[in-house]
């Protein structure tokens, strides 16, 4: 090979490394923070965080299903009949539908995570008093699962609160 091969090679390489080096400078590193400050990344680190995504679940199963027995529109899902309190004390007639029985569809809750959006899903099948499946989302409808707006709103002011901490962080900047 030519001597003006290696010649070039070697001016590539040069190259390399003085990019190499740039990125250990304060310059750098900030780049690499800026690199981070992508939206799809801080939203899927803070969607990401165990905590978090049990906090987003928890406003449907505990605030909404648990506590109120309403659906994302904020409708209650049905009642308990004097039937219901007869056999389960625990449920008094007229209270609202939490759906907890056992406690495998609050369990079987998931946050599906997206480009820029979220998603929450469960498993909606259960047996009946008779042993028979029956599907949830059928019964009561796909809503079950949803946030309510007042809870949406909840989500988007905590979610803008740690996104804001995350690019304070990245760029160390005190709060």
């Amino acid at each position: 090979m030519s001597s003006l091969y290696w010649q070039r090679v070697s001016e590539a390489t040069k190259k390399i490394i003085k990019m190499v080096d740039l990125m250990q400078t304060l310059l750098g590193k900030t780049l690499i923070k800026y690199k981070m400050l992508r939206t799809e990344y801080l939203w899927r680190k803070i969607f990401s965080d165990a905590i978090f995504k049990e906090w987003v679940l928890n406003l449907i199963r505990q605030e909404q299903l648990f506590k109120k027995g309403i659906d994302g529109d904020g409708d209650i899902i049905g009642t308990y009949s004097q039937m219901t309190e007869s056999i389960n004390p625990l449920k008094k007639e007229g209270s609202p539908y939490t759906l907890f029985d056992t406690g495998e569809f609050y369990k079987s809750f998931i946050l599906y995570i997206y480009r820029d959006a979220i998603e929450v899903d469960a498993n909606p099948i259960k047996l009946n008093r008779k042993g028979e499946k029956e599907n949830l989302f059928f019964k009561y409808g796909e809503n079950i699962v949803a946030l309510t707006p007042k809870n949406l709103g909840l989500l988007r002011q905590e979610f803008k609160r740690r996104f804001q901490n995350e690019i304070r962080e990245l760029l160390q900047i005190n709060k």
